[in-house]
């Protein structure tokens, strides 16, 4: 007796490959010092590519002229278009722009430091950077610093001294700095000018800093665009202003149907502060001031959110900050939760600002 074979049963091949590149060596060496070339080179034990290396790989200090960088076989090659500066430590930083050819297994976060000099700086400067309005992280975001000596300026007519990028929480760490004082600043920086432009959203730290340094938070803002009046909606409040720097302050929909209601207290209670409740996609359903606790009526059925703001000028919106006059954005705060509110029913939140997660949810 005689069959056909199991067309099924045959070799199936092994298991899927999840290994990243493996670096065998590197030219020059990570930590070299007194290095005098053009042309950095990595060798791995397999097949590589490169995916979007114009976007993730990172130089600090920053190049003026992009440098030029391959993946030929199983090595990657980083050639400067610009002069290395003298007795300066540079970082590589290559993101996940280093996959193997054939499964796109990257090689995360790899970084190769060298210096010029006859030493290489070993201090590092980290924190995370989260939009100022919003809260959510800013991923991708340029960090850069400056000395604190510079003038104000600096930071519209020269590229920062070192930089890096924002992970996808919004964490950074800038290696390999110098001891001293610095000014940090952040930037969405699209065009990679390593500078500020008006228009571009930007934050910056208070204070000097002194490296080393971790735990500084920076908060993402867009500056006021100058104008004559603020215009809004018809059903938003009126706000003469000489320039949009502020949200508008939307009141609850006359037309509303909504048959629930939420009493939001506040603990503790502080002056000069607003609650406002948000649909899921960040729009903002109503605007009260704080007493001790808020009322929202005639509320629809749905998810909604809510976060605080203090009103320091006393203008009675959230107001951004502004770069050149060194202020920062009005304080944000967010409840912990999303809440779900049902039709027909009455519900109490207590939002303790101080000791509660300020992230949205």
């Amino acid at each position: 007796m005689t069959s056909c074979a199991n067309r099924g049963s045959g070799p199936q091949g092994g298991p899927v490959d999840s290994i990243p590149p493996r670096i065998l060596a590197s030219v020059p060496e990570d930590g070299t010092t007194n290095f005098t070339g053009q042309e950095i080179q990595l060798r791995f034990n397999e097949y590589v590519r490169l995916d979007k290396p114009t976007e993730q790989v990172l130089i600090s200090p920053p190049q003026q002229a992009q440098p030029i960088i391959k993946a030929v076989g199983k090595k990657v090659s980083v050639t400067f278009s610009d002069t290395l500066l003298p007795n300066t430590t540079y970082t590589i930083y290559f993101g996940d722009a280093i996959q193997d050819n054939n499964e796109k297994n990257a090689l995360s976060g790899h970084t190769l430091s060298f210096s010029t000099g006859a030493q290489i700086d070993s201090l590092t400067l980290s924190g995370d950077v989260i939009f100022a309005e919003t809260l959510l992280p800013a991923v991708g975001a340029i960090v850069g610093i400056h000395d604190a000596t510079a003038e104000d300026s600096v930071i519209y007519k020269k590229p920062f001294v070192h930089i890096t990028r924002t992970d996808s929480l919004g964490h950074f760490t800038i290696s390999h700095v110098a001891s001293g004082q610095y000014r940090v600043y952040a930037l969405s920086d699209s065009n990679r000018t390593y500078t500020y432009e008006v228009g571009e959203p930007v934050a910056f730290a208070d204070s000097v800093i002194v490296v080393p340094d971790s735990g500084l938070h920076l908060r993402l803002f867009n500056e006021p665009k100058p104008t004559d009046t603020l215009h809004i909606k018809p059903d938003t409040m009126s706000v003469p202003t000489d320039t949009i720097d502020s949200v508008t302050i939307k009141k609850v929909a006359k037309d509303s149907t909504g048959t629930a209601t939420l009493r939001v207290r506040v603990e503790p209670v502080i002056a000069m502060a607003y609650i406002q409740l948000l649909t899921d996609k960040e729009v903002v359903v109503a605007t009260l001031p704080v007493i001790e606790s808020v009322l929202f009526n005639r509320l629809k059925g749905g998810s909604y959110k809510v976060r605080m703001y203090i009103d320091l000028n006393s203008d009675s919106v959230w107001t951004t900050g502004n770069l050149l006059l060194r202020r920062q954005p009005e304080p944000m705060y967010y409840y912990p939760k999303r809440l779900h509110i049902r039709d027909n029913w009455d519900f109490e939140e207590t939002f303790r600002w101080q000791d509660e997660s300020v992230r949205p949810q």
